[in-house]
């Protein structure tokens, strides 16, 4: 059996097609993202814009074309922390229902509990699993023989639209400051963590930060499955991003052009967490929620 898991975020419009092998395997026949930023100017309103909803309408269009092609039997369809924020998810679910797709959308603990699914199989006991996104961050750790999960609004757009004034420009000290105050006010007021844990990091920023230390022309999901990253290497590639313009920085290798703008807050999101549970390194993987869905469609 094939099925297909598409979820929509406030930064990208991710497909993932996979097929059954066995009771409790899948392979992967088809990846695809395409960068659709639905949160845009979401903090400001609470309102998609047309725009927006548009260019996800365009991403899942092409996406149903490549649905057909592999004969999927199943489709599930997730939207995340944008949205969650808006009072118009309305008009995003009856242009997708023209296209045949449900639109499910999911809560913080929800999404956080699909991430863990996906990542299970590669996580040990002693795991803090964290997914950076456009508009929130997911923790996902074990307490008391139970699994913890806690969603914070912190996420690489939410802080870019909030702190960063001109993202063409060279990225600022008094930025970079602002937002490591508030990701750490956040973090002391609504993440309480009993234990030290490793840090295994899923979502598009972690991902992007790996591709950027291998300097990927392509990304290839087999050499950033649980490559390590030392903190202090975190450290310089926020230092050497900031240093450049948007122009420069949509040039280097293993960042997409349209992440430029983003991923700066979102590695200052990451730093930030590193410091306040005094972590030293982290494992990345790009198995996450798209993997808990289609877990979850294959009964794999």
């Amino acid at each position: 059996m094939k099925a297909a898991a598409i979820d929509i975020g406030t930064n990208s419009c991710r497909l993932l097609i996979g097929e059954k092998a066995s009771e409790q395997s899948f392979n992967i026949l088809a990846r695809r993202l395409v960068i659709t930023r639905l949160g845009e100017g979401v903090d400001q309103n609470r309102k998609l814009k047309n725009e927006a909803v548009d260019r996800v309408f365009k991403a899942l269009k092409k996406y149903k074309v490549i649905i057909e092609e592999y004969q999927v039997q199943k489709t599930r369809v997730i939207g995340t922390s944008a949205l969650r924020d808006v009072g118009n998810s309305d008009l995003l679910k009856s242009k997708l229902k023209k296209l045949g797709f449900k639109l499910e959308i999911i809560s913080g603990k929800r999404e956080a509990e699909l991430n863990y699914l996906g990542a299970v199989s590669n996580l040990e006991a002693d795991f803090l699993l964290l997914d950076i996104g456009g508009g929130s961050t997911e923790f996902i750790c074990p307490e008391d023989d139970q699994i913890k999960f806690k969603s914070l609004d912190l996420g690489c757009v939410r802080m870019t639209e909030k702190f960063v004034t001109n993202p063409e420009a060279k990225f600022g000290d008094e930025e970079r400051n602002e937002i490591q105050k508030y990701v750490k006010n956040s973090l002391a007021s609504e993440l309480n963590l009993s234990q030290e844990f490793k840090v295994k990091g899923v979502g598009g920023t972690i991902t992007t930060l790996a591709a950027v230390k291998l300097a990927l022309e392509d990304y290839d999901s087999s050499k950033i499955e649980n490559l390590k990253i030392k903190k202090s290497e975190l450290e310089k590639i926020i230092s050497d991003l900031s240093k450049v313009n948007l122009e420069e920085r949509q040039k280097i290798k293993g960042l997409q052009p349209k992440r430029a703008d983003i991923i700066i807050a979102g590695l200052i999101i990451l730093k930030s967490i590193l410091d306040y549970i005094d972590s030293k390194e982290l494992y990345v993987s790009d198995h996450d929620l798209l993997y808990g869905l289609l877990k979850e469609e294959l009964g794999a």
